[in-house]
């Protein structure tokens, strides 16, 4: 089996616990709070893997062009609009229906990355990516007591867009991700995709904490007061990025 197949199911494990633990947050944090430290606690964990990595293996840093930093920037904005509609579906009584809907993340990824990228899936890959989409949202119904036809009817629900949007987001934010790892001038490509995690992490902090310290003060302070919680959605979200990041490349 490839290398990639073992990373991606990795970094699914590891985005599943990851979630979990900001879903366990957000009473305490806030949406904003507990979307936050997804980034911020997840720059000691990202940066100790570089500087060993590139310390042990004797790999230098990658060439950084204009083209990485604007397309790194723009998936950093768009994961953060992701995260923060994921955390807020959360906070609704009923999100199945948004969860399920946020599951087609997958088509829409490939939607964006045939128009941004130009790489369209041959026909064996698009039936799977369908089926795949089809099997998780049966999946995500069979966790609740809801039915195909409740959702149908919720198609214009919050939670619904919620899910959508999130989704959208996601989708762009991976293809914007692969974008930024494959402009960066290096011959390894575990580098690539761990400075690519690493550089964004950094941006990430700095624009979404600019915003919360005008406009969300108190869940910021809340994220620095509960720091263990938080520290394990860092090592989580950590180990996520860098393993995406690597599968997608």
């Amino acid at each position: 089996m490839y290398l990639w197949i073992w990373v991606t199911i990795a970094a699914a494990i590891s985005q599943s616990l990851r979630t979990a633990q900001q879903k366990n947050l957000q009473p305490v944090l806030g949406n904003f709070g507990a979307s936050y430290v997804r980034f911020s606690y997840a720059i000691p964990f990202a940066w100790a893997w570089i500087i060993a990595y590139a310390y042990f293996f004797n790999v230098p840093f990658p060439v950084f062009n204009f083209s990485f930093f604007v397309w790194v920037t723009i998936a950093g904005i768009t994961q953060i609009i992701f995260t923060v509609l994921l955390i807020t579906l959360f906070s609704h009584r009923s999100f199945a229906s948004g969860t399920a809907f946020s599951k087609t993340e997958v088509i829409q990824a490939a939607l964006f990355e045939a128009i941004i990228l130009g790489h369209i899936v041959n026909l064996k890959i698009g039936i799977a990516i369908v089926l795949g989409v089809i099997a998780v949202f049966l999946l995500s119904l069979a966790k609740s007591k809801l039915t195909l036809k409740n959702l149908f009817s919720s198609i214009l629900t919050r939670q619904a867009a919620l899910g959508l949007g999130s989704g959208a987001f996601l989708g762009f934010c991976t293809v914007a991700f692969r974008a930024a790892t494959d402009s960066l001038e290096s011959t390894d490509l575990i580098m690539r995709a761990s400075i690519t995690g690493g550089i964004s992490v950094l941006i990430q902090s700095v624009i979404m904490g600019v915003w919360m310290i005008k406009y969300v003060q108190k869940e910021l302070l809340l994220t620095f007061i509960n720091w263990k919680g938080s520290s394990l959605v860092g090592l989580f979200g950590a180990i996520t990025t860098a393993c995406w990041f690597y599968a997608f490349s």
